[in-house]
């Protein structure tokens, strides 16, 4: 499949994603090798399954909510899945090539970040890309990103490119280190 072909959201998948989300979902897919293993952390209904898919990818996808994560299975049966919280995921087994964390880490408390940046970096493989997004408080979000700039590098991440849209802070990363 052409490389611009892996890049491009299905056309029913687009009216309910963000174009700002939709572009970084479409470079984090064009990063990840052809068949490369993608991990949805805190995955939800699996509104992003369908673009890593027809890229060529194969997904998993945790999410602390059986819930959400029923509706996922029911459309993508195919997509293995499992209950996890962010701050667990350094149980996962699996080493991924890819990874994305799409608005969650917003809601995770300042005293758990540094475990879920370490979980997230401890599921990918070395030089393995990650799109994640924050969302971006009201008023001045200075602290909250050198915060956030902090943790990452903390636990090996590199930031790649970043962008404000739809009120969310938007990260391309790149795991630095090997644990």
């Amino acid at each position: 499949m052409p490389p611009a072909d892996r890049r491009a959201l299905p056309a029913e998948r687009q009216a309910a994603i963000s174009p700002s989300r939709a572009a970084f979902v479409a470079r984090l897919a064009g990063l990840v090798r052809q068949g490369g293993a993608v991990l949805d952390a805190a995955c939800g209904t699996g509104k992003y399954w369908p673009a890593l898919l027809a890229a060529g990818l194969q997904v998993t996808g945790v999410d602390a909510s059986a819930a959400m994560l029923a509706q996922a299975r029911r459309q993508y049966p195919q997509v293995p899945s499992r209950v996890l919280a962010l701050q667990d995921l350094a149980e996962l087994p699996d080493r991924f090539d890819g990874l994305l964390c799409v608005d969650a880490l917003e809601n995770v408390a300042p005293e758990d970040w540094p475990a879920v940046a370490a979980g997230l970096a401890a599921v990918l493989k070395a030089q393995a890309p990650a799109y994640v997004t924050v969302e971006l408080p009201d008023g001045p979000p200075a602290p909250l990103r050198d915060q956030v700039h902090r943790w990452l590098a903390a636990a090996g991440f590199a930031v790649t490119d970043e962008a404000d849209a739809d009120r969310c802070w938007h990260l391309l990363l790149a795991r630095t280190t090997d644990r």
